[in-house]
């Protein structure tokens, strides 16, 4: 009795690990799909497609330092910028250098980006590494939080 039961739990746990283990796999894909909408809505620029990357009620910080509250607001900041200095701009991600679940429908990923062809640099490429939290809403994944960090030469 004793190790039909013992065997009975085992597999419960195999089970469970295994179910969660596809559902991080299959949230990782989801994640590593808005990044690829991001990157693209960025290089059409497409200001309502890199909003809708976005929860509702998100957050963004820029590399210097603006705050935008709400993906409306978000939305009006890449409209700004992408009608101006960003207009000709070429954005890449370089890695998704990890993702991290806090719980299973929050997750923190950072990730290493390029841009070029930002109009206030003529020939300068920059370097960044974003902070963002992704949390999954009605089955899907969007960012509710961010912040992007521009690299001095020689950080890795």
């Amino acid at each position: 009795m004793k190790t039909a039961l013992l065997v009975l739990l085992g597999s419960n746990l195999t089970f469970g690990a295994a179910a969660q283990q596809g559902d991080t796999l299959t949230a990782r894909a989801a994640i590593q799909a808005v990044l690829a909408q991001y990157e693209a809505a960025w290089n059409r620029h497409d200001a309502l497609g890199l909003a809708a990357q976005y929860q509702i009620n998100a957050t963004w910080v820029n590399w210097f330092g603006a705050y935008s509250k709400g993906q409306a607001a978000i939305q009006a900041h890449y409209a700004t910028v992408h009608g101006s200095y960003f207009k000709t701009s070429h954005f890449t991600t370089r890695a998704v250098e990890d993702i991290s679940f806090l719980k299973p429908d929050v997750a923190l990923v950072h990730v290493r980006t390029a841009l070029t062809g930002d109009t206030r640099y003529p020939g300068q490429t920059f370097e960044f590494r974003r902070t963002l939290v992704f949390t999954q809403r009605d089955s899907a994944w969007r960012i509710s939080a961010g912040q992007n960090a521009k690299l001095e030469a020689g950080v890795k």
